[in-house]
């Protein structure tokens, strides 16, 4: 079936920048392209977003999120300096949120609109960082993505090119939620990644733990194609700070079956911290110490054991007293 205009709907109309279907709609959320169709049908009013979020049957902030993203991609202009795209001025509800300066988790929408606003404001580079992370990550970040991306380059001290790196390791995990992205920026910020050669050396180590998990999990029957944050830390400590093969992991992984009949990181932290203290770094070594202990504990066993003939002989030497009549 094919399918044309109907003539009729040319009666009433209004322009919209090529741009918006020839580079922008593969990208954009539904929120975002009916603000910007609002905004176009309405182009000499004074924009308020509670009232466009009505209309349009969104919230508030996924207005101030489209008026973001479609400021940076300069489609509407804001600033009172600024002549904007048919006289488009952008009023918002003024909010009392402050930026976290700590390195807390990342909380969901940390930042207002009007500091994400007035950082981009500061620095272009923001707003093409988040132009470059869509790009990445194949969609819009959206409002609480930019309070992600900011917190990290503000709060954490990551530079733009490190969160970059950062994006994109997590892509290639398929790990694209900014609640994992916060998670791991957070661990950088900690670990003061805040240069290229330092992020490529930490993606490096991510790597190869990946690539340790796959393997024990296949031995040990995992159906988990990637581990969680809390695995990742545990299986980062113990290859690259323990030095554990992955045979020695999965000899932690059935300790701890044996013991509580279910798989537990902890008990395999406790186990494996052990072994690394006594310096067992091989399973053989491992079964070396468990057959010393076996031999230790035998010994001490027999010598605490009664020897009955001799209580026997000495029993007979015992003198015997007969009971008064």
């Amino acid at each position: 079936m094919s399918y044309k205009i109907n003539p009729n709907m040319y009666a009433s109309t209004f322009p919209i920048p090529s741009q918006i279907v020839d580079e922008d709609i593969k990208m954009v959320s539904p929120a975002q392209l009916k603000t910007l169709l609002w905004v176009f049908r309405h182009p000499a009013e004074e924009y308020d977003c509670e009232a466009i979020a009505k209309e349009i049957g969104y919230k508030d902030y996924d207005v101030r999120d489209a008026m973001i993203y479609w400021s940076g991609k300069g489609i509407l202009m804001t600033g009172e300096n600024e002549a904007p795209v048919r006289d488009v001025k952008i009023t918002v509800e003024p909010k009392t949120e402050t930026v976290k300066a700590k390195l807390p988790e990342i909380k969901q929408v940390g930042l207002s609109y009007e500091q994400i606003e007035a950082r981009c404001k500061e620095s272009p580079e923001i707003t093409n960082m988040f132009n470059d992370i869509q790009k990445v990550l194949g969609k819009t970040i959206g409002y609480n993505g930019q309070s992600v991306l900011i917190t990290l380059h503000d709060g954490y001290g990551l530079p733009i090119e490190v969160i970059y790196m950062l994006v994109e390791y997590c892509v290639s995990v398929g790990k694209t939620a900014f609640s994992y992205i916060a998670k791991v920026g957070r661990d950088w910020g900690e670990k003061e990644i805040d240069t290229i050669e330092k992020a490529d050396k930490q993606i490096s180590v991510l790597n190869e733990c990946n690539g340790v998990w796959r393997e024990f999990a296949a031995m040990a029957g995992i159906q988990n194609s990637k581990p969680t944050s809390a695995q990742s830390a545990y299986i980062r400590t113990w290859t690259t700070e323990m030095k554990f093969s992955v045979d020695m992991i999965y000899l932690a992984y059935e300790e701890a079956i044996d013991h509580s009949g279910k798989i537990s990181f902890p008990y395999m932290n406790k186990v494996l911290a052990n072994w690394n203290a006594k310096g067992l770094k091989t399973p053989e070594a491992v079964e070396k110490e468990k057959e010393e202990f076996r031999s230790r504990a035998s010994q001490k066993k027999n010598d605490s054991s009664y020897d009955i003939d001799e209580f026997k002989r000495r029993a007979d030497k015992l003198p015997v007293y007969k009971q008064n009549q």
